[in-house]
């Protein structure tokens, strides 16, 4: 029966109408979330939970692709029994199913929805709808409450929800642009809720493999083979070849989800912490990942025979075949699996060499194992994890080992045993490529470059310079990094690079840099210019582009036969954001070959089976792969006259050919001292640089060398060699290295590079610490001063790390260093870098050399003469410092210089600034100054002042109160009296009272105070009781690093940011909640070396608490609990105790509740900076 358009209509708004009646009438109750239904019976009922959200305005972006859109997603955990959930109007999943009869439970499990890009509307209030249907007598969400999450926000609806009821009628609607009376939700923070793989992946849509390759493009002259595909493999993330030519894939199917374990916290950039650390294989939970090897039997060039030499992994993601077995980077593991009878069975279980490499973002984890030339394996580390490296049964956990925040390049010699940072620094580091000189590049994930190009003991710009996500550099003194390769406008990102250096390419392609852009979806190939002692880059043009959006090239490398081999890690969704949340396809994943038409690919050999002679013409072979590969297969060998072809091969050869004889002298353990001082004479550069690299690699050198290496640096005109010997300076005795390196400095003139005043810089710093008389000595050398590229940027950075490091012995070189110049212009770069040290803070007390020194300048400012106790400048700056117009740093400056003086003139300002209507930060440092004199006023004057003193002033107030005798009698009687109030007195003030020892001074302490000796010892079952609590939930790091800057950030350095009483738990073992427990909860049982209290006496009665940060010639340095140092000449003070307690207080997490105790360790537990405040 047909009906007219007309009565359609009509029937359509009476049913609207009807649904709209019985919606209307339907009885809605309030009820909170999580929580179960708000309804006796629960047992086999429908129910309908309903909340309106308004969602950030770029979630609802509907023009073309954008990452914020697709990366919205809705999270349903524990919801008994089964669900449907809606988005205005729109059904986006369910699990199990609504009814009795058909009844399917979705309550285990992560139930991760995508929210359909286009759905949320912008400035509206979007419906969320739940259908619950229960089955049994639990009902509605009995865990957490759901969430709807973006890149990098998140709402979790937390609170009063609407309910409807069995047998009432309400049907999903659109957004409504009024907002509700109730159930709202609009406050979204960043996102830290704990994430999971979720029961059912949201992989996206794809392509089958010849659909996806029908869509390549090329450039005319090239050819793409598609040579492997799913089933075969998925997820390749590297790939490597052994010395038959046969592939080795790492797939890394297990990513982004560590096998097992429970992440208990994260951030905003997805680093999350997890409730323990992975096993190594065998006693790993097992994984998906999985290493494979396929080769060409019949040398048709297509893979017909595939092998599985490793599965049941967890995080691997990079495979490197050696002679007698495997490497894999299985983090955050090293491992090698022997397989001695190359049978591509693994003879054992695997041998696990390095351990401790950081997994809290999986994405960045270590990765990219390739043989260097010298023979260690190097491989990267991404900017998002850290890492604290030891070597297992070698190293010990606690104490040894190396950390390090963020992106690096490390290697690790197998035989040796050894591991080193090679470079801090880069890029999110994944793959890395050496060139057939040895340079060393990587890709990045940022934009406006094609890479990186690291070189030894350097300082590459970290990521970005955002210091609140990855850290400043490891080292304080640096002073700078190495930049990008620069190469103009580049969009992001070159995800891996490599340089062109195979047979199979055409000549065009030949060396140059080939970079993979997975964003894109296409390769670059780009110019590779020399710019100094590096490179620049200049894009020629894409080789190979996708139609296909989901290609996505991660890794690219030279094969055997000639050609570039491609990983297509093929992905509808590439952030790793979204990969968290499950938006991934672990099934899908391709291989390619680009190769040119015309070129011939190399036949597979194994090379392992050719004799020396044969390898050592291998080591012209035209293509890179072949060479590298006969390196390393010569550096095994061991038999009569091959160390005199080598040395004949490196002699013969004027180009970089002889750098592979260089490379398998040093391989095979046949590289001597008298061998390296032969080839420094070599024609050609990279000989050179390399053997000066191996001569800093043994650490020592004879002083016949040092004589070479400086006559090399004199005549030397390659500036690729000049940074090599800044590298090797750092890794050698100063007494020999440095007058080396005063060959370069003595000739630097005005150069301008952008490596080399900073490799300069570094090799210098390097000795800074232990060697200074060296570094005086290479600066006695006057050639050195008169260069421009000196004064500008050595100079400055050398008086500016001696000033900043502080204590006497440092200040005193400082005095010398203004010694040595001779000119206005050379002192000028010294003071400029001295007062860039004290940038913003404060001026420490300075030995008198120093402050004559300066005077002696001519440059010598009001506060030093301040500190000579200089009449007309002690009254100038006391003008100043009740001057409000006067910058408050440098108030506080001319504060703490009268607190180092011997002159009473000085008090009578002091005291005017305590008792005045002044800032918290001036009247703490002015009662810290006053502490110098004796006069009762002083305590009187701290007294009256005492109710107007915030808490951080009240807490110095203490400390200087009971520092002397008379003014602990003065505070007691004012508490006597109620003139203040004792609460929140602290432990360290009030054991200064006591330590008096005078009788009804005691009394008193034990009558407001309590008795202090009979303080409750912490013990195992408290410290359990706390555990239990933190373990039994998961934690918001966000809202614990409040509760870490309330307690703790006074006293502690936690990444960049905090004071410097205790320890700096930047790289303390934050990992480990047991060591951490104890050192907080009972301070006093073990205290950490050079933090132990002192308790100082001077002669004019002053006791003074703290641990010693610097003891000089003639003084003597303390810093207190609040932070404060105080410097003492040795002839002042009377004796010296140590205390034998902690300064930490035994109460810091008295009062918090348990999610905040949670909190607390969340933040505390984390690996890397936070991006607020």
């Amino acid at each position: 029966m047909k009906y007219s358009p007309g009565l359609r209509t009509i029937a359509f708004f009476l049913i609207l109408r009807w649904v709209v009646l019985i919606s209307a009438n339907a009885e809605i109750i309030t009820t909170p979330v999580p929580g179960p239904w708000p309804l006796k019976e629960k047992e086999n009922q429908l129910g309908t939970y309903r909340c309106w959200v308004k969602v950030p305005d770029h979630w609802t972006n509907t023009s073309g692709r954008d990452l914020w859109v697709e990366s919205v997603t809705f999270t349903i955990e524990k919801l008994a029994d089964s669900h449907e959930l809606w988005i205005n109007g729109e059904k986006i999943g369910a699990a199990g199913k609504l009814s009795k009869e058909e009844f399917e439970s979705g309550f285990k499990g992560t139930h991760r929805y995508k929210v359909p890009p286009g759905l949320l509307v912008k400035g509206h209030w979007n419906e969320i709808y739940i259908r619950n249907f229960s089955l049994y007598d639990k009902s509605g969400f009995l865990g957490s409450a759901p969430s709807i999450q973006g890149y990098f926000l998140e709402c979790v609806f937390s609170g009063s929800w609407e309910f409807i009821g069995p047998g009432e009628t309400v049907e999903p609607r659109k957004a409504l642009l009024q907002k509700p009376a109730k159930a709202t939700f609009e406050t979204f923070l960043e996102a830290n809720r704990v994430l999971s793989e979720a029961k059912e992946l949201m992989p996206g849509t794809s392509l089958g493999p010849k659909e996806s390759f029908d869509m390549m493009i090329t450039d005319e002259d090239l050819k793409l083979e598609q040579i492997l595909t799913e089933p075969e493999i998925s997820q390749p993330t590297q790939l490597s070849f052994d010395s038959k030519g046969r592939l080795w894939v790492a797939q890394y199917r297990q990513y982004p989800y560590p096998a097992g374990l429970k992440m208990i916290s994260r951030d905003k950039y997805y680093r999350g912490k997890y409730d323990k650390d992975p096993l190594a294989p065998p006693k790993n939970y097992p994984g998906r990942s999985k290493i494979t090897i396929h080769e060409d039997t019949d040398g048709d060039g297509k893979y017909d025979l595939h092998k599985t030499f490793a599965e049941g992994l967890d995080l691997a993601n990079s495979v490197l075949p050696d002679i007698d077995g495997v490497w894999i980077m299985h983090t955050p593991y090293l491992l090698f699996y022997p397989d001695k009878n190359k049978d591509d069975v693994p003879d054992s279980d695997p041998e696990v060499h390095l351990s401790g490499f950081g997994f809290e973002d999986t994405h960045s984890i270590a990765n990219g194992l390739t043989w260097g030339p010298d023979g260690w394996i190097y491989g990267g580390q991404g900017s998002t994890v850290t890492s604290h490296v030891f070597r297992p049964g070698i190293d010990n956990k606690e104490k040894d080992g190396t950390y390090h925040e963020g992106c690096m390049v490390w290697r690790y010699h197998p035989k040796r045993k050894i591991f080193e940072i090679f470079a801090e620094g880069g890029g999110n580091v994944f793959g890395l490529e050496f060139d057939s000189d040895g340079r060393l590049f990587s890709g990045h994930n940022g934009g406006d470059t094609r890479g990186w190009h690291y070189v030894q003991g350097a300082y590459m710009l970290k990521q970005g310079r955002s210091p609140n996500k990855f850290g400043p550099p490891a080292n304080p003194y640096a002073f700078g990094d190495l930049p990008m390769m620069r190469g103009g406008k580049i969009s992001r990102f070159s995800h891996n690079t490599i340089l062109c250096e195979g047979t199979a390419l055409p000549a065009r392609m030949q060396n140059k840099f080939l970079a993979a852009d997975p964003l894109h979806q296409y390769l670059v190939l780009s110019e590779r210019i020399k710019r100094g002692a590096t490179f620049e880059t200049k894009d020629l043009g894409f080789p190979l582009r996708s139609k296909d959006f989901r290609f996505r090239p991660v890794y690219l490398t030279n094969a055997p036969d000639g050609s570039i081999y491609v990983a297509d890690f093929y992905e509808h969704f590439i952030a790793h954001g979204q990969h968290y949340q499950s938006q991934i396809d672990p099934r899908t994943g391709r291989i390619y070959r680009l190769r040119s038409k015309e070129a011939k690919l190399n036949p597979l050999n194994d090379l392992a089976k050719l004799n020396s002679d044969q390898l050592i013409k291998h080591l012209e072979h035209p293509n890179k792969w072949h060479r590298q590969t006969a390196v390393r297969l010569l550096g095994k060998i061991k038999e009569d006259g091959f160390k005199e072809k080598l040395i004949h091969w490196v002699n013969e050869k004027k180009n970089n050919l002889a750098l592979g004889g260089l490379w398998a002298l040093h391989q095979s353990g046949q590289l001597n001292e008298d061998l390296c001082s032969q080839f420094l004479k070599h024609s050609y550069p990279g000989v050179r640089s390399w053997t000066i690299r191996f001569l800093g690699d043994n650490k020592s050198i004879s002083e016949s060398t040092a004589i070479g290496l400086r006559q090399l640096a004199e005549s030397e005109k390659e500036l690729e060699v000049w940074s090599q010997i800044a590298s090797t300076v750092q890794r050698i005795e100063p007494n020999k290295s440095l007058p080396i390196l005063g060959e370069l400095l003595a000739k630097a003139s005005d150069l301008e590079d952008p490596y080399l005043p900073l490799m300069y810089w570094w090799a210098i710093e390097k000795h800074c610490q232990k060697d200074i008389k060296h570094v005086l000595k290479l600066f006695e050398d006057h050639r050195i001063w008169s260069q421009p590229m000196i004064q500008r940027e050595i100079l400055p950075r050398l008086m500016r790390r001696f000033a900043l490091r502080g204590g006497e012995k440092n200040f005193l070189t400082c005095a010398e260093l203004l010694g040595l110049a001779n000119t206005d212009t050379q002192r000028k770069a010294l003071m400029d870098g001295f007062e860039q040290a004290f940038e913003g803070g404060s001026l420490p007390s300075l030995p008198d050399a120093l402050i004559k020194a300066i005077r002696d300048t001519g440059t010598a400012s009001l506060l030093l003469r301040v500190r000579q106790s200089e009449a007309d400048a002690i009254r100038e700056a006391a003008k100043k410092i009740a001057s409000k117009k006067v910058p408050m740093p440098e108030r506080i400056n001319y504060v703490r210089a009268f607190g180092e003086i011997s002159d009473q003139s000085v008090l009578e300002p002091l005291l005017g600034i305590i008792s005045g209507p002044v800032a918290p930060v001036i009247r703490r440092a002015a009662i810290n100054a006053c502490q110098r004199f004796t006069d009762d006023a002083v305590g009187k004057t701290i007294i009256t002042s005492y109710p107007l003193m915030i808490a951080e002033t009240r807490l110095t107030a203490q400390r200087v109160l009971s520092s002397r005798k008379n003014w602990s009698i003065e505070w007691m009687n004012a508490v006597q009296e109620e003139k203040i109030e004792t609460a929140n007195t602290s432990e360290e003030a009030i054991a200064g009272l006591l330590r008096h020892q005078d009788k009804s001074l005691n009394e008193l302490v034990e009558k407001y105070f309590g008795n202090q000796t009979a303080q409750t010892k912490p013990t195992p079952a408290m410290i359990e009781k706390i555990r239990s609590v933190i373990e039994s939930g998961t934690g918001n790091p966000y809202r614990g690093r409040g509760i870490y800057k309330e307690r703790c950030a006074s006293c502690h350095v936690l990444f960049h940011d905090g004071g410097k009483v205790g320890p700096d738990l930047t790289s303390y073992q934050r990992d480990d909640l047991d060591t951490m427990l104890r050192s907080i909860v009972d301070p006093n049982a073990e205290i950490r070396e050079g933090y132990e209290s002192v308790l100082i006496e001077t002669k004019d009665g002053l006791h003074v608490s703290g641990f010693l940060t610097d003891k000089g010639i003639s003084t003597i340095t303390v810093r207190s609990f609040d932070g404060l140092d105080k410097t003492f000449q040795k002839t002042q003070i009377k004796s010296m105790d140590l205390l034998g307690r902690s300064l930490m207080p035994v109460n810091l997490l008295s009062g918090l509740s348990d999610p905040q105790l949670r909190d607390f360790f969340a933040y505390l537990r984390s690996s890397q900076p936070f991006t607020v405040d």
